[in-house]
């Protein structure tokens, strides 16, 4: 009996030790804190999926969708079914990256589903939607329910490469955001407009000096090609199609002129450009198209008027133009505050009188006291037109005849002004109007990838950072822990 109160003495003793106790707190404390971080880990995760909460800390703020996104993924109502194509044992930054993307698309609609088909394991899964050559791992695959509109975004349209004219920069632009949701438009859509850029006369080659605007036009759900009226004979033109013609140098055939104005008159949608410095005398096909519908160039360039210093910047010669406040491919950009910047812009013919049926709507403009400098001679003063736009009405809203002309390729080349003004948005706009869009389009902005590689100057340094991160970091970290271990031993 003694010695069982002697143990049960002894038992209360050691559990009433102060060590015991501090001990015990410690380790009641550490178990609540492992479960409320348990907790926690669950609820945000939660919280992420189903609701696409989440705080994006990655240097493009990869998952920081921008506003239209946002509008066109609610408006989602019908299944979209959205496919990563990647081996299982697959494990990179970038899948995760594209995952975390996809996760936020989902989390947002839930029309939205995502899986991963293994490409290795799955194949005639993943060849039932397009060319096995093209569908590489990495690819995304997007369809609708029924799988009758099928957007295959490849690895590599991940990114696209934008290189300076002026600094010979390359920049590297993350454009995944754009191409998903311009991929949920289309298959959404029952059809996706068709814009071709006209080739064989000489035209500025659009591959080259329109990268960005072709770019910007697939990201709004356009189909965009080039045509060649001669070669091209497996293209039809059709009512409501867009051709693209960019400052052409020689003229149109016989036959071509007779493709291109029986198409046109049959509900086609036309855009001109051209320079001043372009020899219009040689376009007499050309000049004879836009003839047919009373528009035309003039000769020579626009100097704008020293005292109106709103509608110009640097010099005379490089406009900025004012905006039709009611016109549907300018009327947003003046609510907005927009502004164009158009160098050595060439006059667009005023109409005076237009035919019966046929609308005029000079869009852009300059002040009123702009001449056009036709070598050494001045022009008399004046309003000049620098876009003009003409409609032709059609019971069939696909048999409308629509035009537009613009004066100067800066409103569509890969120049430094598409970043310093809303010539993209301007040329943007004027697209949608020719297909008369009625339906919200939308203009994602691509994300800058920077270059986040840390530079070390030399060998020396190299050495002394890894001796700091090898060596005395993890020995501080050493003594930092004995210290407590010992203070902790005396209590």
């Amino acid at each position: 009996m003694n010695n069982q109160k002697k143990g049960k003495s002894k038992l209360t003793g050691f559990f009433a030790r102060r060590q015991f106790r501090y001990s015990g707190y410690a380790t009641v404390l550490t178990a609540i804190v492992i479960a409320v971080v348990i907790l926690l880990n669950v609820a945000v995760g939660a919280i992420e999926n189903n609701w696409a909460l989440s705080i994006d800390v990655t240097a493009i703020g990869a998952t920081e969708f921008d506003e239209q996104t946002k509008k066109v993924v609610t408006e989602v109502n019908e299944p979209v079914k959205i496919y990563t194509l990647y081996q299982d044992s697959t494990s990179n930054s970038l899948r995760v990256q594209v995952e975390e993307v996809l996760n936020k698309y989902r989390a947002m609609n839930g029309n939205i589903t995502i899986e991963n088909i293994d490409p290795v394991k799955e194949p005639a899964r993943v060849n039932q939607y397009g060319d096995p050559a093209a569908m590489t791992e990495g690819s995304i695959v997007m369809t609708n329910e029924d799988e009758s509109r099928v957007k295959l975004i490849n690895r590599t349209d991940y990114y696209y490469y934008y290189t300076s004219q002026y600094t010979g920069q390359t920049l590297t632009i993350f454009d995944i955001e754009s191409k998903l949701t311009a991929g949920l438009l289309y298959v959404t859509s029952d059809e996706t407009p068709r814009v071709f850029y006209l080739t064989g006369h000489g035209e500025l080659d659009a591959a080259s000096f329109c990268t960005v605007l072709t770019q910007q036009l697939q990201n709004v759900n356009y189909d965009v090609a080039s045509l060649n009226l001669t070669s091209d004979t497996d293209i039809t033109l059709e009512a409501g199609d867009t051709v693209v013609i960019l400052n052409p140098v020689r003229d149109l055939n016989d036959a071509e002129y007779e493709t291109m104005r029986s198409w046109l008159a049959s509900g086609g949608r036309l855009l001109y450009v051209l320079n001043q410095e372009t020899d219009a005398s040689v376009l007499v096909n050309f000049t004879k198209l836009l003839d047919y519908y009373q528009m035309s160039f003039g000769e020579g360039v626009i100097m704008e008027d020293s005292k109106a210093t709103s509608n110009w910047n640097g010099d005379h010669y490089t406009l900025v133009p004012n905006m039709n406040v009611e016109h549907a491919a300018t009327a947003e950009l003046v609510t907005n505050g927009a502004y164009l910047m158009l160098p050595n812009v060439r006059p667009i013919n005023a109409v005076s009188m237009p035919e019966s049926g046929l609308e005029f709507t000079n869009i852009l403009t300059s002040s009123a006291n702009a001449v056009v400098m036709n070598g050494d001679e001045a022009g008399l003063p004046g309003t000049q037109v620098l876009a003009q736009t003409m409609y032709k009405r059609n019971d069939d809203p696909e048999k409308e005849i629509r035009i537009a002309m613009l004066g100067s390729i800066y409103a569509l080349a890969d120049t430094s002004l598409l970043n310093y003004s809303y010539n993209m948005s301007f040329t943007t706009s004027v697209f949608n109007w020719l297909v008369n869009r009625q339906d919200s389009t939308v203009s994602i902005s691509s994300k800058l990838m920077a270059n986040n590689t840390l530079a070390i100057p030399d060998s020396a340094t190299a050495w002394t950072l890894g001796a700091v991160i090898v060596v005395v970091i993890p020995v501080l970290v050493l003594i930092a822990g004995i210290v407590v271990w010992m203070k902790r031993r005396s209590l």
